[in-house]
């Protein structure tokens, strides 16, 4: 299943989890939602079992006070969109030169890709 790469949400995520009592593992879900893993998916990426990932949602939902990942979503992306509008500057993460593959054709930038 293909994944969005979100890695442009990445510093707006952070901003947007400072201040809550999420563990790196629940912070690192959130990001695993945004991209739109599955359960079983992010629980592959994760090395854990799709029932600790089911328990690890609901706690970040319980802790966030929101009922869903759409909920979830919505409220990042608004409050991304805010600090934009705003003009607020986030520090973007370094980006590795991406390695196509062998005899692969470089094109433009990444499309991204739908769930």
């Amino acid at each position: 299943m293909p994944q969005i790469d979100i890695e442009i949400l990445t510093p707006f995520a952070a901003k947007f989890l400072e201040g809550t009592t999420l563990t790196p593992a629940e912070r690192a879900e959130v990001l695993r939602i945004a991209q739109g893993f599955a359960c079983k998916d992010s629980a592959a990426a994760a090395g854990v079992s799709p029932e600790t990932i089911r328990a690890r949602r609901k706690r970040i939902y319980r802790k966030l006070d929101v009922p869903g990942s759409g909920e979830l979503l919505a409220s990042l992306l608004s409050m991304s969109l805010k600090m934009l509008a705003k003009g607020e500057r986030i520090e973007p993460r370094p980006v590795a030169p991406a390695q196509p593959a062998a005899g692969a054709a470089v094109a433009g930038p990444p499309a991204m890709a739908a769930r």
